[in-house]
């Protein structure tokens, strides 16, 4: 991880969340709050060539939505990493904000701390989301994992539930390695605490069974 300060944006058109926001960061070592704005059409017009290395976005705004915001950023410097941060938990509005290229989907009510701590993950190369929008997220690719029966899924941690969805999808051991940044010896071992805690002993047992 780099070890000056990241350039942070953010987006939000409640005002005491804002100033919650802005009074965090802006005393944070990690982090370097560049500026704010309240809407999409804001932020466009306030944003220059500034290196922006992290953006966190509402989605519900005035006027373009932090969607609409992602896809725009994402044209524009690729390099920058996009967390939703808002109060919308259903399976499409997280598909379409994924699918624009966040890196990140986190809920309102997380604490400062932890939103920093996510924040941080994402700079070094993770991606992250509260673990009901983890759970979710499961969710939309397989609805089967929604039904009341199915409930072992809960016992997975997000790193975990992360894989699953990959090995359901036909990745690789490396290639989950590569996606996650981490080794594939780890991968393994999470693989292996996956079969125990859900009590099967191979890959095509994990996909028939959800």
């Amino acid at each position: 991880m780099k070890t000056d300060r990241f350039n942070l944006v953010i987006i939000e058109d409640n005002l005491m969340i804002m100033k919650m926001l802005e009074g965090y960061f802006r005393a944070t070592s990690a982090f370097n709050l560049l500026f704010s704005a309240t809407s999409t059409e804001a932020f466009i017009d306030t944003w220059e060539d500034q290196r922006i290395d992290v953006l966190l976005c509402d989605i519900g705004l005035p006027g373009k939505s932090g969607i609409e915001a992602t896809w725009y950023v994402k044209r524009k410097s690729s390099a920058t990493q996009v967390v939703m941060f808002t109060v919308f938990e259903d399976k499409e509005t997280i598909f379409q904000a994924l699918c624009a290229g966040a890196s990140g989907y986190l809920l309102k009510d997380t604490p400062m701390a932890k939103i920093e701590e996510q924040l941080l993950e994402v700079m070094d190369g993770g991606s992250v989301m509260s673990p009901q929008v983890a759970r979710m997220v499961v969710g939309y690719f397989n609805p089967l994992l929604d039904k009341k029966e199915n409930n072992e899924i809960d016992r997975l941690t997000h790193r975990e539930i992360e894989i699953v969805s990959m090995l359901q999808h036909g990745a690789t051991y490396r290639t989950v390695s590569e996606r996650l940044f981490i080794s594939v010896d780890t991968v393994k071992f999470h693989i292996r605490n996956i079969y125990s805690k859900l009590q099967i002993n191979s890959r095509s047992e994990l996909i028939n069974k959800f």
